[in-house]
């Protein structure tokens, strides 16, 4: 589930963040810089960003679904190719 977050810093957050929990990594988008005043109260310059929470067990499922799938891709790759082969023999 997608949750707006703020920080008090101006500097931009990675769009991925394995690093800072020891139990959850933190996937962002749409970034969003928020002036240093916002009507007539004064506010530090800082950011603005959806987020999502993923437990690291979750994520390194994803990941290897998804090194799984580029794996995949080599092979119909190579079978495409030795199919063109063979047909060209």
């Amino acid at each position: 589930m997608w949750y707006r977050t703020e920080n008090g810093s101006d500097v931009k957050p990675a769009a991925l963040d394995t690093t800072s929990s020891k139990r959850y990594v933190y996937v962002r988008k749409d970034f969003v810089e928020v002036p240093a005043t916002q009507g007539d109260q004064p506010i530090p310059a800082h950011w603005s960003w959806l987020e999502a929470k993923i437990l690291k067990e979750d994520w390194a499922i994803y990941e290897e679904v998804l090194n799984h799938g580029e794996a995949l891709d080599d092979v119909y790759d190579a079978l495409t190719e030795l199919a063109e082969m063979i047909l060209e023999g």
